[in-house]
């Protein structure tokens, strides 16, 4: 009778221990589940954060000739997008009215908003035009 009664204590804890160990996988499960729901939501929160924000810069990147601080015609910007955002043929529109011989210069623009700072490209872009590293070719299509 007592080996019953040991077979029987064993049956309830290897039972006990089994159902104890799915509970807890079960437990583990839905806090990984929750954790990864979590992380997901803070993921795409952060996304549409920075697609918002590049989105507003590119705005503001084609809108910035028509703000009363930009220095030059608006008229005489053209809109790059890149690698540069616009070029300026500064004293473009008093040529073409007459008002003037030449143009004044050529500016390259890149705009930045908040806390941008130029790409590697853009700083390279940049040295190459101070460095006096630009031309004017023509190229024959015909």
């Amino acid at each position: 009778m007592l080996w019953a009664l040991a077979i029987g204590v064993l049956f309830g804890l290897l039972l006990g221990v089994r159902l104890l160990k799915g509970w807890a996988l079960g437990q583990f499960e839905r806090r990984r589940a929750e954790a990864q729901e979590q992380e997901a939501r803070a993921s795409n929160a952060e996304a549409e954060e920075m697609s918002e924000s590049v989105l507003r810069g590119r705005i503001s990147e084609q809108l910035a000739p028509l703000r009363t601080d930009f220095p030059f015609e608006p008229a005489d910007a053209r809109f790059l997008g890149s690698p540069l955002d616009c070029l300026v043929f500064d004293g473009y529109t008093d040529v073409i009215a007459g008002r003037a011989e030449r143009l004044r210069e050529i500016v390259f623009i890149d705009v930045k908003t908040g806390a941008a700072r130029l790409t590697p490209i853009e700083r390279r872009l940049k040295v190459c035009v101070e460095e006096g590293r630009v031309h004017c070719r023509v190229f024959d299509a015909t």
